[in-house]
């Protein structure tokens, strides 16, 4: 089994982020998110996992969709979102945030970790790779700040 894995400078993107926990609510907060995908396989005929350019094309067209966003976990039952008049509006405890909707990236997640985020790019790359009958996995790393990252793992069920 072979594999390869991009994690060029340029796969990352900059967003904001409030996390509910334990009956919490984090203050809203961004990070400056790197990119890192590796996937595992066997050899196409021209002797590839997958071609790396384009694997770094559509890794950094997926991070570009999240990036200069608030992302809002739509599977998040803790707070209220009302959308009216081009603004988001979300209500959290005794909180209140006004966004332009235009900035406002719903995610089908239930919190915006840098778990969940490898695991909603990971389900988004393995779209994209549908056709791709040799590559047995897909991972991705989301890392929010130096030396702390999370991976997601989808094994695609293909031999490879």
């Amino acid at each position: 089994m072979h594999s390869l894995k991009v994690d060029s400078g340029h796969l990352n993107f900059s967003a904001a982020h409030f996390i509910t926990f334990a009956g919490k609510c984090e203050r809203l907060h961004g990070h400056n998110y790197a990119v890192e995908v590796q996937l595992e396989g066997g050899l196409t005929g021209d002797g590839y996992v997958y071609d790396f350019v384009e694997l770094k094309r559509t890794v950094k067209t997926l991070c570009d969709t999240l990036d200069h966003r608030f992302l809002l976990p739509t599977g998040n039952g803790q707070f209220t979102v009302t959308r009216a008049d081009g603004e988001v509006e979300i209500r959290v405890r005794d909180r209140r945030y006004v966004f332009p909707e235009r900035d406002v990236l719903d995610l089908p997640v239930a919190n915006i970790t840098a778990e969940y985020l490898a695991q909603y790019l990971a389900g988004e790359l393995f779209k994209t790779l549908s056709g791709c009958d040799n590559i047995s996995s897909v991972q991705v790393g989301v890392e929010e700040a130096p030396g702390q990252a999370a991976r997601f793992r989808i094994e695609t069920g293909r031999q490879g």
